[in-house]
């Protein structure tokens, strides 16, 4: 007797699933969206889930890491992730969450071909640079988001290749290497609430992406008052 096909084990979701949101979110343009998220931790982790949950098709999560003790307080680990790379423990978890497609990838983004949206959640600057030197390069990328966390203060960058002004800007006064960045101690770099709404924040400029509707391509918070300050 032939042997019989794997039952699929992807989560059907109920028909009211985006009904919150339907006329708000473009869940069908979503679902066509690629998105790549370098780095799964604080920021990362959360943007993966947010964009999970909006409708996003596909979420491709680069990084090389396992988890550890210090991450299950200001990431999105359970306590039984411990030692897992982070790429399987977040595929895990998102595959609880919704229907899309999540792609692990538990290695270092070196320079592999990318499309649509590419965000970047990495917490080196000499990464950073990396990352975008390659992305200058790809044709396929039409909005490159790199947020950035400091604690209780977050940045988040929008970049689009038309947008050359801006994108000499951000090349002149925010891409410079980690020896010259600030160096915060271990126990002052990361808040939950930060990573949260930075996530949020990168995650609706994706969305206003893919409507069609206005992206904001310098935005700054600082969450100890709750207020958006020049960037």
């Amino acid at each position: 007797m032939p042997e019989q096909p794997a039952p699929d084990s992807r989560i059907v979701l109920p028909d009211a699933y985006y009904v919150r949101q339907k006329d708000v979110v473009p869940i069908e343009a979503l679902r066509q969206t690629r998105v790549t998220v370098i780095g799964t931790g604080a920021v990362g982790g959360f943007t993966s889930l947010l964009l999970a949950k909006a409708g996003f098709g596909r979420v491709d999560i680069w990084d090389h890491d396992q988890v550890e003790g210090q991450n299950l307080t200001t990431q999105w680990f359970k306590i039984h992730d411990l030692g897992k790379q982070k790429v399987a423990a977040m595929a895990e978890i998102l595959e609880e969450f919704c229907d899309g497609l999540c792609v692990p990838h538990p290695e270092r983004f070196v320079a592999p071909p990318v499309n649509d949206v590419v965000i970047c959640a990495v917490d080196s600057m000499d990464t950073r640079m990396q990352l975008w030197r390659h992305i200058r390069k790809c044709r396929n990328v039409p909005l490159y988001i790199d947020t950035r966390m400091g604690a209780e203060v977050g940045k988040v960058y929008c970049l689009r290749p038309s947008e050359t002004e801006l994108i000499k800007r951000y090349e002149a006064e925010d891409l410079y290497p980690q020896s010259e960045a600030f160096q915060a101690r271990c126990t002052e770099q990361t808040t939950i609430y930060c990573a949260a709404g930075l996530a949020a924040l990168a995650v609706a400029q994706a969305v206003n992406f893919v409507a069609n509707r206005p992206v904001n391509p310098r935005m700054m918070i600082d969450f100890r008052c709750g207020v958006m300050v020049p960037a």
